[in-house]
């Protein structure tokens, strides 16, 4: 399953910039081709986030906007990380990309190029 943050439960909801501090989930499970909705109760937390990714058993999950802390998490709980670039994109594109291999799998050995927590001070401001 993959887990693609978003600000709204809608099938033409765009993903969110903000991976800790989303108020939700899609989830796509490519078993069904479809898509459901998961409220993160973890928002604003983003290490938090992350531990409640692994406890929904989702494999996978996109972001624009990420800390070290929430990617040392899943790397941890062998979560692939892929980064989708800064720009909302809608949930179907992001599913096709990534079956296309499109998108840059984030590791240990690039992750300093694409982590960017998004916030003013450029630090994760995970609690």
């Amino acid at each position: 399953m993959i887990a693609i943050p978003v600000d709204s439960a809608s099938i033409d909801a765009k993903s969110s910039k903000l991976f800790g501090n989303v108020k939700m989930f899609a989830i796509y499970k490519p078993t069904e081709d479809a898509f459901f909705f998961i409220q993160n109760k973890e928002s604003g937390n983003g290490i938090n986030t992350a531990k409640l990714l692994k406890k929904w058993d989702i494999k996978s999950v996109v972001y624009s906007y990420m800390g070290n802390g929430p990617f040392s998490e899943l790397n941890k709980d062998e979560i692939d990380v892929y980064y989708i670039g800064k720009e909302p994109m809608g949930l179907s594109d992001i599913v096709k990309k990534i079956g296309e291999d499109s998108f840059i799998k984030v590791d240990a050995d690039n992750a300093s190029t694409y982590l960017d927590p998004g916030t003013s001070s450029q630090n994760c401001e995970c609690t």
